[in-house]
């Protein structure tokens, strides 16, 4: 049977590599986007013309009521029966606890964490015969991450959650965390910053998007893992390497 996988925060970065990785190994993709609706209608059209499937659903993950909208326009679609959801789609607003403003808190709140409950739960009480979830993390955070405080807080959260909604779905719905390190250069990012975090990996391998991507199919198409995080960062996390 063919996936169905809807993704959030799939229009551009990483999100549309999982889309364009999981059309090619011939599972239906939805992209979901919010604002970058030119890059979402351009990736389905490319989806497409490769042989894949996909379609395009919008939706703010801050407001419940748009998600519960974005999943009945699913259902009501040809291709509604959802079998996997990836929660990809997050916010990384800059500033210390300090710096951070309770409006700003919020909202990384709502679309890191708990758009991914409330989204995870909805998905597995309407799709009840649906394999799994798997969310986006970040290997990073294990580092304290002061200037990204409330996104790390965030961040950190999502392995409790996995933990509790494994116990909470299974044995129908399988649950796990992808926590990926550095994947691809900030936005406005100078190169030879990147460069110099890079650098502190243990392990130069600059496959490392290919090697996410294999872990989700990984993820994917193990039956005999939940619960669990499956870090993928070439040892980012450590800061420096092994000498």
């Amino acid at each position: 049977m063919m996936e169905t996988v809807l993704i959030t925060g799939a229009a551009r970065r990483l999100g549309r590599l999982i889309a364009e990785d999981l059309a090619k190994d011939g599972c239906h993709v939805w992209v979901h986007y919010l604002t970058h609706e030119e890059e979402a209608r351009q990736l389905c059209l490319e989806i497409r013309k490769n042989g894949g499937q996909a379609d395009r659903v919008r939706a703010d993950l801050a407001d419940i009521d748009q998600i519960d909208r974005m999943l009945a326009d699913i259902q009501n679609s040809e291709h509604g029966c959802l079998t996997a959801l990836i929660n990809n789609a997050s916010v990384f607003p800059r500033g210390t606890i300090r710096q951070t403003a309770p409006d700003a808190w919020d909202r990384t709140m709502n679309i890191n964490l708990k758009a991914v409950w409330y989204l995870s739960s909805r998905f597995a009480e309407l799709f009840p015969t649906a394999g799994q979830i798997i969310t986006i993390g970040d290997a990073g955070t294990g580092n304290l991450m002061p200037g990204h405080a409330v996104y790390a807080l965030s961040k950190h959260a999502l392995k409790f959650l996995t933990e509790q909604m494994a116990e909470a779905f299974a044995p129908a719905i399988r649950v796990n965390l992808l926590s990926p390190g550095l994947v691809l250069r900030g936005e406005g990012e100078p190169e030879e910053i990147w460069k110099k975090r890079r650098e502190k990996s243990l392990l130069n391998n600059d496959a490392i998007a290919d090697s996410v991507l294999d872990g989700i199919r990984f993820l994917m198409k193990n039956p005999g893992i939940t619960g669990s995080e499956l870090i993928v960062d070439n040892g980012s996390r450590f800061g420096t390497k092994l000498k």
